[in-house]
């Protein structure tokens, strides 16, 4: 249930305040993160870092309802009157981190998300300081934001100690 939720709240705030009728301009860095996503999870699938937890349907439906609902609402909301200034690029950058981590807490006390393989709530924040930077350099450099996807893998198998045997 809380998955649903957190796809409606984020369908319904992006419907409200979200630049719609620019979406195109949009779509590519939402399909970025959508791969990303994808790529991520048959990369670790032999050795997840988290798992969400929906006994209706099971983690990965859950993962790629999440896919669909609420990554192209947070691109959309995070690029829609997006900053000039650089202070206030910082800010909207830190308040999606605090939102994404505070969402990922929530649904982990909660019993909707947990943790596999020594991956931690520190751990995503840190993931999240990476990512939103990353999306934010896509929308403005993307094959910037490829070269840095293509080479973060191996830099994130080296430092947990994954093996390359370990992809599926």
């Amino acid at each position: 249930m809380y998955h649903l939720f957190l796809a409606f709240i984020s369908i319904f705030i992006c419907y409200k305040y979200g630049d719609w009728k620019n979406w195109k301009i949009y779509y590519p860095t939402i399909l970025f993160l959508i791969l990303s996503n994808v790529v991520c999870t048959i990369l670790i699938y032999n050795h997840p870092f988290w798992f969400y937890e929906w006994k209706i349907l099971g983690h990965t439906f859950c993962d790629l309802f999440i896919c669909i609902t609420v990554y192209p609402s947070t691109i959309i909301l995070l690029f829609t009157n997006f900053p000039k200034k650089p202070s206030k690029i910082i800010t909207r950058i830190l308040f999606y981190i605090a939102i994404f981590t505070i969402g990922e807490l929530i649904g982990f006390k909660l019993g909707y998300f947990s943790y596999r393989n020594g991956w931690n709530i520190w751990y995503s924040l840190i993931f999240n300081f990476i990512m939103f930077p990353i999306l934010i350099l896509h929308y403005n450099k993307p094959l910037y934001a490829w070269l840095i996807a293509l080479i973060s893998p191996h830099i994130l198998f080296f430092l947990l100690q994954i093996p390359y045997s370990s992809i599926r």
